[in-house]
Parts: C-alpha cells; structure tokens; sequence
C-alpha cells in the first residue's frame, strides 16, 4: 500500500476502489439488542443493582476472579470511591423520583449539581486535606465507565469473538440477512459503516466466509507499530504488539466507531511532570487497560501510560457533545460527514434519533433531496418519526433479525 492509497479523510489523495460509489451505514443500540446486549433500560436497571456483581476494584480497575467468586481485597482508598459511585446512583435515583437513566447520570457526575446539596454527605468520609470532591469524582467517573464496559455483554457473557472459528456461509440467525447484504454490496460500493456502539459485534463478522478480514478496515493496523500490551499467561508476561490508529481505511467495507470501543484507549506519553496525548491504540483479550506501553524512537526502552485505566467510549448526552470536540473524534466525525456527502444511499438500524450531533450531522451532509434513506426500527418512537419526516426517509418497521433486502430499493 502507497500512501497516496491512503484515506486521510480529505479530498487532496487518491482513495483505494475511487472509481466505486459509497453506501453508507449508521449503527446503534438496538443493532447489537438482537444477541443479547442490554437496551438503555435495562443497563439503567443493572447499574442499580450492581452490588450481586462478583467484581470489586483494585488500584482503580474493577476485577474480578478466575472462579468466579468476588475478589476480597484490602484496597480501601478505591473500595470506598465504588461504594461512593454506588451511593450516588441510588440517592441520585431517589431524587428523580426512581427514575434512573446511566447516560443522564454520567452528566451528572461530570456537572456542578453533584457537588451541593444532599449529595455532599456522600463525600464526608473522603474529603480531607490531602483530598476533594473533584478527586473522588474523577475516581468515581472512571469507576462507573468501568461498570458500563462490564455489563456490555452478548446473550452468552461474551465480550470478545476472536476465539471463534470462520463459519461457513452462516453467523447467526439475526444476522445472517444483514450479512449477506452487506457482503453483496462489498462487491460493488465502498460501504462505510458508522457506528454509536461499543461493543464487538461487528468486528465478529469478519469470522465468516461472507465477511473476512481482508474486507474491513477500521483506521488502526499493526504493521509498524511501537505499541505493545503486557500479556499475562499462566504466570509468563508476554509483550504483544498492538494496533494503533493511522487513519487507513483501504477495504470495501470501512468501519467508523464514532463513539469510540471497548478495546480502545487512549494512549498518554510523560513530556516532564505533564500526561500529553500521543495516540490510540487498540487492546487485546488478556491484557489490561492499564498494561500498555510505547517503544521510544531510539528502540531502547519502553515508556508505560499509568495515567489509563478502562476502555474510551462516550456516554452521557452532554458530555458526549464536549468529548466530540477532541482530535481523535473530531477526525472520525469528519469522516463522517465526507462519507454521508457521497453516500448514494443511508441505511439507519437501531438509531432512537436522540444524540443532537449526530442529528445534526446527518441533516448538514446527507442529500436527503435527492438519495434514499432507510431507517430500520421496529417500534419508531416520536423522536425517530421526528427525525424521519426531516430527512424524507422510509421507515422498516422491523429488527436487524428480520432483515429485508427488497425493502431498500
């Protein structure tokens, strides 16, 4: 690969299969609830009743055991800052009323409200001279994405799909039809996939003879990187090399994770007493969040991030807003809108229409005067017939699971 076959996300270089024309694709939760992922309310009702969780955390990550059982460890300081987090979710509930939304909360917790009133006896047993609020709520934060990325699991507990075998022709029977289309459409368009999930569940696709991995790209490769992550394997520490960010997206069908993922993070390198940032890289199953670390240019030592914890995934509705502003989002969403501006099509599957800047988005880019669009929804609530009605599209009162090709001509 050239670097003039390089898609920078501009206009100024030649992208690879140029001559095609582009579909584009938007993902959202209810894409992922068909294998068994959690819908908003039912995270909002997990977060809840964290406590029958056999997980506790140890130096700022939670964890739990190889057998199952919930780790007994003497970590006071962030024992209590988990049990502040879950403090704070139940008061908080009980204020609203028993209404509890996770996404609502995290603004809470990232805003002024928090710090006055009822809540601030929460922080008594915490709040000292060499700590404050803005600390424990630093902790709590981290605390809670955490607890986020461990309810995000499938129907069978899993999280990670790389152990899987290729399966012949066939995933899954709620996404074998969405599969096929989309393998058909690799065969002629540029498909650019745009998803608001965390989850793995498209990257398993890539374990079938329909969709292999020479025929997705998501920006990040392996090829030349000095990014690695510390492997723990039966008592042996292995360093493995790991993918980081470049921007490359030379497949017909490209993968764009506008909210980031849970095996993304946000790599820091020390420049004197100050955390910068430097890239993000893609983690492995069996390494920690907290084990990476960076080759210096000399190829003489290793420089370890100490400042990382968990996987860098947005929530919340503001905070998404302000974390949109940031270099690594900033590109993907520029991306974004390039690809709507080419799309001769716009498929939406399990979008409730409610993030204003994606809205938005959609609205400045996509033709909607003059290109279809599709939003697949099988119970469209008033902000999603809300959002159809601007943009002109037709709506497909099913699941991903009923997936119907003739339905998008």
């Amino acid at each position: 690969m050239n670097i003039e076959d390089i898609d920078w996300g501009d206009n100024t270089r030649s992208i690879p299969l140029e001559n095609r024309k582009s579909i584009s694709i938007l993902l959202a939760a209810g894409f992922s609830v068909p294998m068994g992922y959690p819908t908003g309310n039912k995270m909002n009702e997990y977060l809840q009743d964290f406590d029958k969780y056999s997980i506790e955390p140890y130096t700022g990550v939670l964890t739990t055991t190889t057998d199952g059982s919930k780790p007994n460890f003497e970590n006071i300081g962030y024992q209590k800052y988990f049990g502040l987090c879950k403090s704070l979710i139940k008061m908080y509930a009980e204020t609203n009323n028993g209404n509890f939304d996770y996404e609502l909360f995290y603004d809470f917790i990232k805003g002024g409200e928090v710090k006055n009133g009822q809540y601030q006896s929460l922080f008594d047993d915490l709040i000292d001279k060499d700590n404050s609020i803005e600390n424990c709520l630093y902790q709590v934060s981290n605390i809670y994405n955490q607890m986020i990325a461990y309810l995000l699991k499938d129907k069978d507990n899993r999280r990670w799909y790389d152990d899987e075998p290729t399966k012949v022709d066939y995933y899954d029977v709620n996404y074998d039809s969405f599969i096929k289309y989309l393998s058909a459409l690799s065969k002629e368009y540029i498909v650019n996939v745009h998803t608001l999930n965390h989850d793995l569940l498209f990257e398993s696709f890539k374990n079938t003879t329909l969709i292999d991995s020479h025929n997705i790209s998501d920006g990040f490769e392996e090829l030349g990187s000095k990014y690695y992550g510390k492997l723990n394997h039966n008592g042996r520490i292995y360093h493995c090399r790991l993918e980081r960010y470049t921007g490359k997206y030379d497949t017909p069908i490209r993968l764009y994770k506008l909210h980031g993922s849970l095996d993304y993070v946000h790599f820091h390198r020390r420049n004197g007493n100050i955390m910068e940032t430097d890239n993000y890289v893609k983690i492995k199953h069996g390494i920690g969040y907290d084990k990476i670390m960076k080759e210096n240019d000399e190829g003489t030592s290793y420089e370890e991030d100490l400042f990382e914890t968990h996987a860098d995934f947005l929530t919340g509705t503001t905070s998404k807003m302000n974390r949109y502003k940031e270099p690594f989002f900033i590109g993907l969403l520029k991306k974004f809108e390039k690809n709507l501006q080419e799309a001769e099509k716009l498929i939406i599957i399990g979008y409730g229409c409610k993030d204003e800047g994606i809205n938005n988005i959609i609205k400045n880019n996509f033709n909607f005067k003059d290109k279809p669009s599709f939003i697949v929804d099988p119970s469209p609530q008033d902000s999603v017939n809300e959002f159809r009605k601007y943009i002109g599209s037709k709506i497909l009162k099913y699941g991903v699971d009923k997936f119907d090709i003739n339905s998008l001509k």
